[in-house]
């Protein structure tokens, strides 16, 4: 996947602008202390357990962890709390909490768009 070029994100419903992640500063960083609005940030990396926080967040957020373009987990997180994913995963998107069902979107497709 030549991540440089992904511009949008699509799961189920929802459609998302992204922040790609694609620097030791920005992963290391994420969200916190940032707000990108109605945007999410893509963070990819090698198939593994990935394991993350919310410190200095400025508002709950959700999470979808993403292998082979399927959703395989989605949590929603308050500031503060630290989380470790179940499930192999490739990528993960974080983004302001919405009104959805994470659970529902267990499964689903994920189409990442280039621009």
């Amino acid at each position: 996947m030549q991540n440089k070029k992904i511009k949008k994100v699509k799961v189920g419903e929802l459609e998302f602008d992204v922040v790609l992640a694609d620097n030791f500063i920005k992963r290391a960083f994420g969200l916190m202390l940032r707000d990108i609005g109605d945007k999410a940030m893509l963070f990819l990396y090698k198939r593994r357990k990935i394991a993350m926080h919310t410190f200095f967040m400025l508002y709950p957020i959700d999470v979808i962890f993403i292998d082979k373009d399927r959703v395989v987990e989605a949590v929603r997180l308050k500031p503060w709390k630290s989380y470790k994913c179940k499930n192999y995963s490739t990528a993960m998107l974080e983004f302001k909490c919405r009104d959805v069902e994470l659970n529902k979107l267990i499964g689903e497709k994920v189409e990442f768009m280039r621009g």
